[in-house]
């Protein structure tokens, strides 16, 4: 307790100095007045007592601060007295501290901005009651199970409450000019009680009631034009009524996570529906004890409810729903979190280059003000108290930067936050300022208060005092290599990494915008039309709107073909694999391709060449024969050079299948990948029916003038259907979008890092050029002509230029190589052109930055130099 009383006694006095030290000064008068009252009683005179009780007392100025030691914290008196003089300081060079601060502030905001979108995207807590007593379930080796099996875990009585969630689901908005495809999370009545979700408006949905939906705030706001009295209004949604009963928060994060952001919340409607687990844990219980019962729980299910060779017991796992345990708990996330590691090293490079600029700065300063250190350490100073001023300056600085990059943080996360990317799941990031920023900009500040600060600090209370004193300085000869050289050689290389790997996705940017794809993007229409799956409920239903769609889209004047698919390519893709086997007598080989179902027409409207046999026919229909189309590729890895016409081959345990043709090959999910083997089946044998439709059309010229039409006929056939039409051009968004999100970062990161090593290697020089000022009039004095000063100047930053690019090749040589997974095969890592170009890019930065320093140089008159002080 009195440890206690005394820090707050301690605290109480930081706020109130000015009453302590009158009270002290009343305190010390009253006992100079009683003695002198003593000795005056005693016989001695007025004024020869109040002079003997002030030399009893002793000096008052020392008994000041020795109370007040007692009251105060040393070391946040010091700090505090540092930090007035550390701004006085940089109040008087106001360049220095601008630049500084411009060159830390441009560093942390890129550092932080990343951070704050990694935690973002990785590691946000979502918008629910108690997120550490949430858990995802995962039974059977899946993280989706049936609703049957739901229902069973929810009765097993492990959990406190068991609630399911497609979060992969989509409805159809029907309004008055049409139906709207919306992305929505179709859940258990009891999701919202058993997760905890909070509603901004309205009441969130209530178990038993199947009716209702709940809005987010994005698409209250953009669909609705935030309505307030949207609360009880009606939605046609796949064809049934739906009464709006709430809209989340606007900054609501889903138990998804991952920035996934739907457009409502809707109650499951079908009991063949899959849903994703998700649980509560009773209070006490942790997850490896509800994993066990868990286990337990599906062993009884599998001998009461079996179901073919589905085992619910094997790959159960009880996995939380934010931090790092729900990235771990998935191996599917973590080339996610690999990427943002790479972009936390990139940025943190930059940062570095930052921290080595201001380090060089400092080293200046130092320097300049050798003779002030030299005098405070010749009367005594200490060097470690003058080492602690230096840091306190440095520690200033970075406060001041660390503050400017926060206010670039906001505004680059508020940017980030309303953008939204072309992905096939919507996503949306609300990224806010919170105690993770906090922590991680303190250790920032730390960070490069150390780095930056700590060596100029050393090396400037190094220098000898008497020489130092004396101004000895050098006036002639080579030049040395210093410690600021050497930072620069740093920046400079990590520059050129940064460059590198910059215009490495550069190139592949521009080389993906041009390249072909192996099928016509320019006159090709994309026409997708989700069907509301309550009312084909029979494949034929389907099949009936799809014969019909395409014979009115090929009667369309200016249509040249028509034809519909499955997945449409670098849209998304089917991948599957299995043993194959051909009757052409080699042994079976195990094969992963990719597989497609498309319609007649469907390479007639691409332009994919036919190479062997024919393209499948109206007649390709369940039944017949059932026919295969190959890729040149995977028929070459199956028959070699022979003609695979007419031959069958059998994949796994399916009935054997006959080639009817070879189709030319193409991409199919990504621009970069290549040798893709691919394997094409009848869409009229596929079944059943998808209920996502994609109508793929050839027009004869230019195809924008087709959407309107495409768009009325689709609608006409089905007014409850979804329409999205647009060029196929338009629909590349996804494939170019690694390419454009590395080039962006990574090109930003290199030409940032490139313009800081153009400001230390500014610095460097000039402040070498006014270091040698009365060297160079010596030297114009004895006859040096303006070339020979040119060579002087011009040396010295070759030397710095060409060390620094010479490093950074050689680890951007190998550094670059693992990018060569995320670029199309016309672009390698390794290739010279990059190298080159970096090269030619970092040579005209250094020119720019030898220029001032050279005309300075040139402009050394010798009667000025010899004057120079």
């Amino acid at each position: 307790m009195g440890i206690l009383r005394e820090t707050l006694s301690r605290v109480r006095h930081l706020g109130s100095r000015q009453s302590f030290d009158s009270e002290l000064d009343e305190e010390i008068r009253f006992h100079v007045e009683c003695r002198a009252s003593e000795l005056e009683q005693s016989g001695m005179a007025r004024h020869d007592a109040l002079a003997r009780a002030k030399r009893e007392f002793g000096s008052a100025v020392r008994a000041r601060e020795q109370t007040r030691s007692e009251w105060q914290f040393r070391w946040l008196e010091d700090l505090v007295a540092d930090l007035r003089y550390a701004a006085r300081s940089l109040r008087r060079n106001p360049a220095f501290a601008l630049t500084s601060i411009t060159c830390l502030a441009l560093g942390i905001g890129a550092n932080t901005t990343i951070f704050s979108l990694s935690a973002e995207f990785l590691f946000s807590e979502p918008s629910c009651r108690d997120p550490q007593s949430l858990v995802r379930v995962w039974i059977g080796g899946s993280s989706a199970a049936p609703m049957r099996e739901y229902r069973f875990i929810r009765d097993a009585g492990i959990f406190e409450g068991v609630a399911g969630e497609n979060e992969e689901s989509e409805v159809n908005w029907q309004r008055q000019d049409g139906s709207e495809r919306l992305y929505s999370v179709r859940m258990t009545d009891d999701y919202f009680s058993v997760v905890g979700l909070t509603v901004a408006a309205g009441r969130p949905i209530e178990p038993g009631e199947n009716d209702r939906v709940v809005l987010t705030h994005r698409f209250w706001q953009r669909s609705m034009g935030g309505d307030p009295n949207i609360i009880g209004r009606s939605m046609i949604l796949d064809g049934r009524p739906y009464v709006v009963a709430g809209v989340l928060p606007a900054d609501h994060r889903t138990v998804t996570g991952f920035g996934f952001s739907p457009d409502l919340y809707v109650a499951v409607s079908s009991e063949e529906a899959e849903v994703t687990l998700y649980a509560r844990l009773p209070r006490g219980m942790t997850r490896q004890i509800a994993r066990s019962r868990l286990v337990a729980a599906c062993e009884e299910l599998d001998r009461t409810h079996p179901t073919g060779n589905q085992r619910w017991a094997e790959g159960v796992g009880v996995f939380a729903i934010s931090g790092i345990d729900r990235i771990s708990g998935d191996e599917m996330f973590m080339p996610i979190a690999a990427f943002f590691a790479m972009l936390m090293i990139v940025v943190g490079l930059v940062l570095l280059i930052a921290c080595a600029n201001v380090a060089s700065m400092l080293l200046a300063r130092a320097s300049g003000r050798g003779q002030e250190l030299a005098v405070r350490l010749s009367i005594g100073a200490s060097r470690g108290r003058i080492i602690r001023q230096l840091l306190t300056e440095t520690l200033l600085l970075a406060l001041c930067g660390t503050s400017a990059g926060l206010v670039l943080n906001l505004v680059l996360t508020s940017f980030i936050s309303h953008i939204r990317l072309p992905l096939p799941i919507p996503l949306q990031l609300v990224i806010r300022p919170d105690w993770r920023l906090l922590a991680y900009s303190i250790g920032v500040v730390t960070v490069c208060t150390f780095v930056t600060g700590l060596m100029p600090a050393i090396k400037g209370t190094r220098e000898a005092i008497s020489a130092t004193l004396k101004q000895e300085e050098r006036q002639a000869g080579r030049s040395r290599w210093t410690v600021r050289n050497a930072l620069v050689v740093a920046q400079l290389a990590v520059s050129v990494v940064l460059l590198s790997t910059g215009l490495i996705f550069t190139r592949n940017l521009v080389q993906a915008s041009t390249m072909s794809p192996g099928f016509d993007i320019q006159r090709t229409i994309w026409a997708y039309m989700r069907l509301v799956p309550e009312a084909y409920t029979t494949p034929q239903k389907t099949r009936t709107v799809v014969d019909r769609a395409l014979d009115e889209l090929r009667r369309i004047p200016g249509i040249e073909a028509a034809s519909i698919v499955h997945r449409v390519p670098l849209n998304g893709h089917l991948t599957t694999g299995g043993q194959v086997r051909a009757d052409n007598g080699l042994p079976p080989v195990h094969l992963n391709f990719n597989n497609n179902y498309v319609g007649p027409d469907y390479f007639k409207v691409m332009e994919i060449p036919i190479l062997q046999g024919r393209e499948f026919l109206a007649s390709d229909r369940p039944g017949a024969l059932p026919v295969a189309i190959l890729n040149e590729n995977m028929a070459v890895r199956i028959f070699g050079q022979a003609n695979p016409v007419g031959h069958t081959l059998q994949i796994g345990d399916r009935p054997p299948i006959t080639i009817a043709g070879v189709a030319s090959n193409s991409k199919y999910f990504t621009l970069g990948e290549e040798n893709a083997l691919a394997y094409y089946e009848p869409y009229t044998q596929l079944a059943p029916p998808d209920a996502d439709l994609n109508f793929l059309v050839r027009a004869v010229g230019n195809p924008d003038v087709l959407l309107p039409e495409i768009n009325r006929i689709l609608t006409r056939i089905d007014s409850t259907a979804a329409i999205e039409t647009r060029p196929m051009h338009n629909a590349m968004s996804l494939a170019l979008l690694p390419s454009r999100v590395g080039a962006a970062i990574l090109g930003s990161a290199g030409l940032l890092g490139l313009a800081l090593a153009a400001i230390g290697l500014y610095g460097v020089l000039a402040y070498a050029v006014s270091r040698r000022i009365r060297e160079i009039g010596l030297r114009v004095a004895l006859g040096a002509s303006p070339g020979r000063v040119l060579r002087l100047v011009l040396s010295q930053s070759l030397i710095v230029v060409s060390t620094g690019m010479g490093i950074g090749l050689a680890i951007a040589l190998y550094a670059v190589q693992p990018l060569a997974a995320f670029l199309s095969p016309a672009v390698r890592p390794t290739d010279a052109i990059n190298f080159a170009l970096v090269g030619a890019v970092l040579g005209l930065v250094a020119l720019g930055a030898t220029a001032a320093p050279a005309l300075r140089a040139l402009s050394v008159a010798p009667s000025v130099a010899l004057r120079h002080e």
